[in-house]
């Protein structure tokens, strides 16, 4: 098992390049952070299915937050917003 502290702060330092930065903003929006699991269909495995994926992002971001006073909603709502140029 890892050991979640070094994982957080290995996750720090990898948002403080900008290809670390793609890569979270990446990761946040293919897991529905920011967004409805649930498609337009409402399909139940398939809403599930997205479910699973955003308990992957919640955990990402339970690692680039040490606490929840220190939680920025804005920014995490600008990385899952992240579009190529």
């Amino acid at each position: 098992m890892h050991n979640k502290k070094a994982i957080a702060y290995d996750i720090k330092v990898i948002e403080q390049t900008e290809a670390g930065r793609r890569v979270i903003e990446y990761l946040l929006d293919f897991c529905h952070v920011f967004s409805t699991s649930m498609p337009p269909d409402c399909n139940p495995n398939l809403t599930l299915f997205n479910e699973g994926q955003r308990s992957v992002g919640n955990e990402i971001v339970s690692l680039l937050v040490n606490s929840p006073e220190r939680f920025k909603a804005e920014s995490l709502r600008k990385i899952s917003n992240y579009e190529d140029d």
